[in-house]
């Protein structure tokens, strides 16, 4: 069995997920974690360095199996199986105080800076493949600014890779709610330099999971227990293209162990699998994919581009046929004829040719859209595969949910009301404290509660967006509503998808009515509803 690429991947942030990768990837006995360096950054120098501070900390990670991650229950039949092992490397960054100076030379580097480029890294991992923020969405914007003024940094060092022809560093968010995309950006706007030109030495790219992988707890530095893996792995990545997909699914693959464990990273947005709300364009490359290697062949993903181009291309045809008929006809001259560059499908059309006659002159547009699918011309940076991460996130309802139901108690709610204590038997419940999901989600008030406040405040502005942001007959945030998948089917089969609802509010069709008078003018609306009527 041939050894995997060489991957660099830098986890920032002290979370439980940080903890659960470190005992995962961090196992070197596993041949799929060979040419795989591990490195963290994170403030939390106590829990990720051993007792003298001094290497990186061993964890152990006990992860229960369950028959199914679509029902992880612990009644049902569970093994139990151990990883251990630790990160190549843990850079502890402080406050402001740590920044850069104007020192240009690599020995100035503070630790993120370190992390980030591997200069002066304990390991031989290079600068970062791919940037992860494992910590709660509340420390994304504050972790993007310290990520985006390390990067301009590095940039203008030259210490990213100067080559063009290595692939972009990749950073995102094990749980991208909150509009990480909006954050990351504004984060690299005010951070920007003066200076800058706005040519990175390396590209970067951006991707966020819609749900956290691992459902994971550690009460102990060093131990962690990962209770369960998230059935569906959901990715928004931006720019919107076949190459960001292929790298982006070649990197995740590796960090969420898929290949061990048979999960399927599934992409979001325009672009996505037609059950997703998209135009199958990801189906598609995954097809061509197939053929290939495309951990290494980059002719692979120059194939996908052309094969989800070939749709878009149909659809210009009209528009293609007039140009090829004008050139053949000599509406162009010679000289211009023989330095067009044609499209990719008509030079494999015509290379059996060896007159430059039939072609086209040159269309950078026309170029594009021969060699790229719509559905990512028309959201090239995956803005709405973002807002499918945020709009879906149910923790902003769960959590105050599964607070009100454990925190009640049905008997006398009186009581819970006036000192918010929560009377709980040790014995009984068979542990010492309430567990926040497996006993709060359980209850069936806190069921109650998130269906009530997702069909009454959240499902029709869900299907008000859709309407007025995706072209017709495109459904990527609606399509993925809610947490899980048998939640999310139970809801449709009720008639309350958000589709239902926002036909019923009459919101939907308020918003349209509103964008029409704005684009038209008022008369039009008048007009169009009384020729419908």
């Amino acid at each position: 069995m041939a050894s995997p690429p060489p991957q660099t991947t830098l986890l920032i942030g002290g979370s439980n997920g940080t903890s659960t990768l470190c005992a995962i990837l961090g196992d070197k006995s596993n041949p799929a974690n060979a040419n795989h360096v591990l490195r963290v950054a994170t403030r939390s120098g106590h829990k990720y360095l051993d007792d003298n501070q001094a290497a990186p900390r061993v964890w152990r990670c006990t992860e229960k199996k369950h028959i199914s991650d679509v029902v992880a229950a612990d009644f049902l039949p569970t093994r139990l199986i151990t990883h251990v092992g630790a990160p190549d490397s843990v850079f502890v960054y402080g406050g402001d105080q740590q920044d850069n100076n104007d020192d240009d030379t690599a020995a100035s580097l503070n630790p993120l800076e370190r992390a980030i480029s591997g200069v002066h890294a304990p390991d031989n991992g290079g600068s970062a493949d791919i940037i992860i923020l494992a910590c709660p969405v509340s420390a994304h914007f504050a972790l993007l600014r310290r990520i985006a003024k390390a990067m301009y940094i590095l940039d203008r060092k030259g210490l990213l890779g100067r080559s063009p022809a290595r692939p972009p560093i990749y950073i995102g968010s094990l749980y991208a709610a909150g509009g990480f995309d909006w954050m990351s950006r504004i984060a690299f706007l005010k951070e920007r330099p003066v200076d800058f030109d706005g040519a990175w030495k390396r590209s970067l790219g951006l991707f966020g999971l819609k749900a956290f992988p691992y459902l994971t707890k550690s009460l102990k530095a060093g131990e962690v227990t990962l209770h369960g893996r998230f059935p569906q792995l959901q990715v928004a990545v931006s720019p919107s293209n076949a190459g960001s997909r292929s790298r982006v699914k070649m990197l995740l693959d590796r960090v969420l162990q898929n290949n061990e464990t048979g999960k399927k990273l599934e992409f979001l947005g325009l672009s996505s699998n037609e059950m997703l709300g998209g135009d199958g364009t990801c189906e598609e490359e995954l097809q061509v994919m197939k053929e290939k290697d495309y951990t290494t062949a980059s002719s692979a993903v120059a194939a996908a581009n052309a094969y989800g181009g070939a749709k878009s291309a149909m659809i210009i045809a009209a528009q293609t046929h007039k140009q090829i008929k004008n050139a053949k006809e000599g509406g162009v001259s010679a000289s211009a004829a023989a330095a067009a560059t044609a499209p990719p499908i008509i030079i494999a059309a015509n290379s059996g040719h060896s007159s430059t006659k039939n072609l086209l002159p040159p269309k950078p547009a026309l170029d594009t859209l021969l060699t790229q699918s719509l559905a990512d011309r028309a959201d090239p940076l995956s803005s709405l595969a973002f807002l499918t991460c945020t709009l879906n996130s149910t923790n902003q309802i769960l959590h105050p949910c599964i607070l009100v139901a454990l925190f009640r108690d049905e008997a006398n709610p009186e009581r819970n009301e006036q000192d918010g204590t929560i009377s709980w038997n040790p014995t009984k419940e068979l542990t010492p404290l309430p567990r926040f999901y497996a006993d709060g989600a359980a209850k069936i008030e806190a069921g109650k509660l998130i269906t009530a406040i997702a069909g009454g405040e959240m499902y029709f502005v869900i299907d008000a967006l859709e309407r007025l942001l995706s072209p017709r007959g495109y459904d990527p945030i609606a399509a993925l509503h809610g947490g899980e998948p048998v939640g999310r089917k139970i809801m449709n089969v009720l008639g309350n998808s958000p589709h239902d609802l926002g036909s019923r509010s009459g919101l939907t069709n308020l918003a349209l009515k509103t964008e029409f008078a704005k684009l038209y003018g008022s008369e039009s609306v008048k007009e169009a509803t009384a020729g419908g009527a």
